[in-house]
């Protein structure tokens, strides 16, 4: 019983890595769930889809700063992190 048990959670950890890069979770699952040791090295080092990820933050109602690249509200006027004025860079578009 194990030996399934096990493959489908270790598969979490490449997975995970892969969505927080913009790739798919379930394809990555499965990849990790099959072949373990060749997944989660291959989910190290992918590179960051940017598209996606700029995708997921609109869907989550968030944007990125263009001052200091963290992900804060799309209504914001400030940036909490860098403290920045926002609503000046919108007037000079």
């Amino acid at each position: 019983m194990e030996v399934f048990i096990l493959p489908v959670l270790l598969g979490l950890i490449p997975a995970y890595i892969a969505k927080r890069k913009g790739r798919s979770f379930g394809l990555w699952w499965l990849y990790g769930a099959a072949i373990l040791i060749i997944a989660l090295p291959h989910s190290l080092l992918i590179k960051t889809n940017p598209a996606a990820i700029e995708k997921r933050l609109s869907a989550e109602g968030m944007k990125k700063c263009p001052y200091c690249g963290e992900s804060i509200e799309q209504d914001s006027s400030i940036c909490r992190f860098c403290g920045q004025n926002l609503a000046s860079q919108a007037s000079e578009a």
